[in-house]
């Protein structure tokens, strides 16, 4: 009885010694951080001078900034309206090619390319495509249309962001397109037979079947916009008058330019709280619309 004691012990501690470098990681590059920012947040740190604590100040002063309200707002124009708009893109692209026709896997690796690319290379792209003497003007002006300064106008610089995630939707439409396989095919042949048609078929049979995968990608497209920072920051370090700047941005700005990194910490949990809410509240909802496999014997 006491041998094996002794070998649960040996084991236990054997089991902690091999993890102890995932533990010691965790400690010091995520619950550390996290904690400290925490603290930070309720403080006046430019990482200079030693830090003094000021209370709910930071957070309060975030109530009368303009720039972080325009931030906010910018990012939630990019929430409510880029959202919808480049989830059902990824939806329509993967419902094309879903389609099994010949050399169909040459356009599926070519729709998934541009995911590939990096960001900075993708807006290099977009500033070439919509330049005052870019692409795009060149087009419309053989219509006699422009030149327009796509990057230059408040109320064009934010549908030329949206479009660029639109460009690069690889990643979603991929999961669209596993979403797609995996509806049963006996379903869609049911359907024909009591003569539904294509969209009949699209409504009542694809859309139910997929909004496990609708719902994934709906909050993974949220979260990345809430988290953009590289596509305001090269195309125009988020101008024109702050028109493009997104929360993260602002965050950056306040840390590094202004080096008020208490405030940056206080905007930091700002935001986390604030995709917590909605992700929650997606969540919450999601019960109303998402039909699962494992939900039709209840």
């Amino acid at each position: 009885m006491l041998s094996k004691i002794k070998s649960g012990i040996r084991q236990n501690i054997m089991f902690y010694i091999f993890i102890s470098p995932w533990i010691i990681g965790f400690l010091a590059f995520f619950a550390g951080p996290t904690l400290i920012s925490i603290i930070y947040s309720f403080t006046e740190y430019n990482s200079i001078t030693p830090a003094e604590w000021i209370g709910f100040k930071n957070y309060e002063s975030l109530l009368h900034d303009p720039i972080f309200k325009k931030s906010l707002m910018n990012t939630i124009y990019f929430i409510f309206i880029g959202t919808p708009l480049v989830v059902a893109f990824q939806l329509a692209t993967a419902m094309v090619l879903n389609n099994e026709v010949k050399g169909i896997n040459f356009f599926r690796t070519l729709y998934y390319l541009p995911y590939l690319v990096p960001t900075v290379a993708t807006v290099v792209i977009w500033i070439i495509l919509y330049g005052k003497t870019g692409v795009i003007n060149q087009i419309i002006g053989v219509v006699g249309l422009g030149p327009y300064e796509w990057t230059g106008d408040v109320h064009l610089i934010k549908p030329v962001i949206i479009t660029m995630g639109m460009w690069a939707v690889g990643n979603g439409f991929l999961i669209f397109l596993a979403g797609l396989k995996g509806v049963p095919t006996h379903l869609y042949e049911a359907a024909k037979i009591d003569g539904a048609g294509s969209f009949r078929q699209f409504i009542h049979i694809t859309l139910p079947m997929i909004t496990p995968t609708i719902l994934f990608n709906l909050i993974m497209q949220c979260i990345q916009y809430f988290q953009m920072f590289t596509e305001s920051y090269v195309l125009n370090k988020g101008g024109p008058d702050y028109a493009s700047t997104t929360y993260l941005l602002n965050t950056y700005n306040t840390a590094f330019k202004d080096f008020d990194f208490g405030l940056a910490m206080a905007q930091s949990w700002i935001l986390f709280i604030i995709i917590f809410l909605i992700t929650f509240a997606i969540m919450k909802t999601s019960d109303n619309w998402v039909y699962y496999e494992s939900d039709k014997g209840r």
